[in-house]
């Protein structure tokens, strides 16, 4: 045999060596000692005090994540935070203010349903454009329905009319002495879209609504952070499409003056 006929013992030699550290290792790791646990804990302990206050009632490190006064207490306000990312505070699911059980405190400033009504109600009577709007007043806030026809110059466009500018300015005119956010939302009827600057009815109602939150900010200095827009298209008529007059009144803009406390929401 040759010489180098033995040398698979050198490399089963290192692979037997190996195995023992191994099993060195793992017999080490088994045998914990308590009081050489119980020190290290307190030496981590006292090392990373500065950073990690231990909470009331804890045990320090080996204390569950939970941020709590006392364990088992979760009765306590949190603390999120907006896009901003400022804090607000808020209270737990199913926690209540008790000031007002189940509604949200109106911010200052905002006034009421029925003085909104009327406030805009005699705004557009004295440009008299009463005739170009409807107004209703539902539980989620006044509703100004602007039939498309009248404001804007075509059917197939989005573009606002001298009439539609005149209506949305003359909403503002109240707007601007309150607080209360503005919902825009944007509607055709149920005919398809077979020309113009729109593939569909849901561009057709989103641009329209955007035009005249547009025109609440750039033009009547509305804050955009109180305004949104949106279009369902074809999808909420407020009359069957069976005639030419219910088409008309499904194309329209309303311009929702949500209750207060109530904030931007679909």
């Amino acid at each position: 045999m040759g010489s180098g006929a033995e040398r698979w013992l050198l490399t089963y030699s290192d692979m037997i060596t190996l195995l023992l550290a191994l099993f060195v290792i793992l017999f080490a790791l088994s045998s914990i000692s308590p009081k050489k646990f119980v020190a290290f804990k307190e030496g981590l302990n006292r090392a990373f005090s500065h950073v990690i206050s231990s909470t009331k009632g804890g045990q320090g490190l080996l204390q569950q994540t939970s941020l709590v006064n006392t364990p088992g207490s979760h009765n306590q306000i949190h603390v999120n935070t907006n896009i901003s990312g400022n804090p607000i505070a808020s209270r737990p699911l199913g926690q209540q203010s008790p000031a007002s059980p189940g509604v949200s405190q109106p911010p200052p400033g905002s006034a009421s349903l029925s003085q909104i009504y009327s406030q805009i109600h005699e705004a557009l009577q004295q440009k008299g454009l009463l005739g170009d709007v409807n107004m209703t007043s539902e539980r989620r806030g006044v509703v100004v329905r602007v039939l498309a026809d009248k404001v804007f110059y075509a059917s197939d466009h989005a573009t606002l009319s001298p009439v539609g500018d005149d209506v949305v300015d003359t909403v503002a005119q109240v707007l601007r002495s309150d607080t209360n956010d503005v919902m825009v939302e944007g509607y055709t009827d149920s005919q398809p879209i077979t020309g113009g600057p729109y593939t569909s009815n849901w561009e057709l109602s989103s641009m329209r609504a955007v035009n005249v939150l547009l025109r609440l900010v750039r033009v009547d200095g509305i804050d955009e952070n109180r305004l949104a827009a949106v279009g369902y298209g074809k999808t909420r008529p407020i009359v069957p499409n069976t005639t030419a007059a219910n088409m008309a009144m499904n194309r329209r803009v309303d311009i929702v003056v949500l209750a207060p406390g109530q904030g931007n929401v679909l």
